[in-house]
Order: structure tokens, then sequence, then C-alpha cells
């Protein structure tokens, strides 16, 4: 179904819309093709195909600002200079439609479309020619070719909007995806300026590619779900992550034995994330096992002082936390301290002593938070203390 109960739109009118830009990302537009289009005696000495180029350029500006009838002109002498060229037929069907001639427009861009895909503006037509009989899959090619040739059209609102805001343009756009275009990373991790409302659409399209059985993986979506976070919107981060992260959902601490974690990783996140001070070294070496690494740490510290932290979605309630701690001479050591909070500073505990270096605490969450961290800090003291096998259970959930 259409947004607002819309069941079709106008042929030209998001073609008219963006042809400015499209074009832009089409043409070459040196200074050489600019003069030209300005100077009729620099136009005759430059070969037939730039002063084609200039033509174009010239009627794209002059239906920017409503001459249609001259865009038509100049569209048309672009054409007689080269007839052969998708490029300036597809420029006279935007003139056509910018003139309300629909019926020629279609003829003209029929014929763009024998000559060769690769034209914007004549991509643009066929997307907004299958938007208005709601053929979003045909819609979503045309978008996907767009942006291959220009990532940076994801920002246009006017080409993702028809798509993104309707359920079955936005599986389309899922379809896509899911061959991982060149603009997937861009979807993806060019998301600090989105506003919310559109981050909301981006995470469905993101999260139909993990219903499709595409996982994205976990540093493709890292950047989504730090900004889902920074936003104040911890359960759609976590939607994501558990859709697209290998390993997430599979137990409540994701990464426990750190193979993971990268010490560059400080923007708030479901992975680890790391907590810079200048009076702490953090360095991730091999464990004790294959497959497993510590987080060896080290420096002078005069309280409990938080190095990494893992947000969490936890209900109120009650948890036991167990993680391994254990000296540079591999004895155990209570450097290592956890605790869990909101953000308004930790209550830390150090555990009650296990075998092999292994401690236990009971950490418990209040619900004043939907998404509490579980922060790991070095206690005063001397030497390195590594730090591996962290793991969460649950011991009860709290009464309402």
């Amino acid at each position: 179904m259409s947004v607002g109960g819309e069941r079709r739109r106008p042929a030209g009118t998001l073609l008219v819309a963006v042809s400015a830009i499209a074009y832009a990302a089409l043409a070459l537009a040196s200074g050489l093709d600019r003069a030209g289009a300005l100077d009729p005696v620099l136009a005759g000495m430059l070969p037939t195909a730039i002063q084609a180029q200039s033509l174009r350029n010239k009627a794209t500006t002059v239906q920017s600002i409503g001459d249609a009838a001259r865009a038509r002109a100049l569209a048309e002498k672009a054409v007689e200079r080269t007839p052969i060229e998708p490029g300036s037929t597809a420029v006279l069907g935007a003139a056509l439609l910018g003139a309300n001639d629909a019926a020629g427009a279609d003829r003209v861009f029929r014929v763009a479309a024998q000559m060769g895909w690769r034209i914007p503006l004549t991509q643009l037509y066929w997307m907004q020619t299958s938007l208005a009989v709601e053929d979003y899959p045909n819609a979503a090619v045309r978008l996907d070719a767009l942006l291959r040739q220009t990532p940076t059209l994801l920002s246009n609102r006017k080409l993702l909007d028809p798509l993104e805001q309707t359920e079955d343009g936005r599986k389309a756009l899922a379809d896509r995806l899911v061959e991982r275009p060149n603009w997937l990373v861009p979807y993806t991790t060019d998301v600090w300026e989105v506003p919310p409302p559109v981050l909301n659409l981006r995470r469905a399209v993101l999260l139909d590619v993990a219903n499709q059985g595409r996982k994205l993986g976990c540093v493709d979506v890292s950047p989504f779900v730090q900004r889902e976070i920074a936003l104040g919107n911890p359960r759609g981060a976590h939607d994501v992550w558990i859709a697209h992260c290998p390993g997430a959902g599979k137990a409540m601490i994701y990464d426990g034995d750190f193979q993971q974690a990268e010490v560059s990783q400080t923007r708030s996140s479901l992975s680890w994330t790391f907590v810079g001070n200048g009076n702490i070294s953090v360095f991730p070496e091999p464990g004790q096992r294959p497959g497993q690494r510590a987080l060896a740490v080290d420096g002078k510290v005069a309280m409990p002082t938080v190095f990494v932290r893992q947000m969490l979605l936890l209900p109120a309630g009650r948890y036991r936390v167990t993680w391994t701690a254990l000296s540079e001479s591999g004895a155990p050591t209570t450097r290592i301290v956890a605790g869990l909070d909101c953000g308004h500073g930790v209550e830390w505990q150090t555990g009650e002593a296990g075998p092999n270096g292994l401690r236990s605490a009971v950490l418990e969450s209040d619900g004043s938070c939907d998404a509490p961290w579980l922060s790991f800090g070095l206690a005063p003291g001397d030497g390195v203390a590594r730090l591996t096998g962290v793991a969460m259970s649950t011991l009860g959930q709290a009464k309402p």
C-alpha cells in the first residue's frame, strides 16, 4: 500500500524533482563544457560530443528554472548533434515531461532505455513509472542502479522516501541490499547526520535483509547500532545487532572471551566498548585456551576505574556475573572489579573467589534504565591483571 492511501503518482513528479541532481552525476561538467554552453563561437570549435554535453547541461539548467520550451529546444539540438547518445535522448525526455508531454516523454525514454541503462535520467524515469503502478521490485532495481553510480544520492529523500516509507518498498530495497551493492556500507555507516525518523525506516529495511537470511556482520552494523544508542534507542539497536551480528544473542554477554574486541572501539555499542584513561593501558593478548583472548590491564589508579564495558538490554533483576582475573604470574588477582550501572556511578564488586582465578558477583539492575552497562574496572594495586571468560546468568526478575 502507498503512504496515505495514495495509489498512483504523476509519472514525471520524481524525475523532474531530482533530474538536476541525477544529471549532475552523469555530466562531466568541465570548464570547457560550461564555456561552450555559454559562448557560441567557442562551441563551434568544440568536438561534437562536447557540444552536445554543453547543450545537455544548459537544457537541464533552464528546465530547473521552469523554462520548459527552451529546455526542449536545447535538448532537441543535443539529439541532433549526437543522435545515438543516450544522455541526449534522456535529457529530451525530461524536457518533454517538463512541458507536460507525458506521451512524448514515454516514447523518448523507451528509445533511451534501448540505448543504455547507465543514464541516471533514464533510470529515474522508469523508477517513477514503476512507482506509479506500485511495482516496487522494479523501482528498487532502478534505484539500485542509480545508487551504484552515485552512492551520495542516499541523502536525497525524494528518491528514498517512495520506497522506504512503504512495507513493500522496504522489502524491495532489502532484496537489493542482499546482493551487497557498493551503497550498502554508506547505508549502514553514514548515519550520524541521519534524523531519527529516517533511521527508523532504515532499521526496518535492515531487519528485512536479516529475515532473508543475510547477516551483514557485526562490523557493518556497528555504526548503525552506535547511532541508535546515541539517540537513546537501545531496543532498536538491540534488534539490529541481534539480527546481523553472528554470536549475538547466544549468550547474555557478547564475545565474553574478547575474540572480537578492539581497543579502538570507543563509541557506545553492544559489543565491548573501551573507555580511555591515560593512567591505564589495555592490550588484547592470547588467552589460556585456543580461541580465547584476554585483556592485559595495568596502571596506577587511586580508585577502581572503568576500562571496558558492554551495554546490555536487561529487565530489572538480579544477575550473576563471572570472570577470570589472573596476575602476570598466573595467580588469582582482585585488581579486576565488576559493576552494573546506568551511567551514574558504579558500585564495584571484587566478587567471590573460585578455582583458577574465577570470580563471581551478584549484580542488580534496578530498572532505572533499559540498557545498563556491565563495566569492568582496574582497582588500585601493582602488576598486570588479565581479564577473560566473562559470562552472565539470570538469578531472578525484580518484583513489580
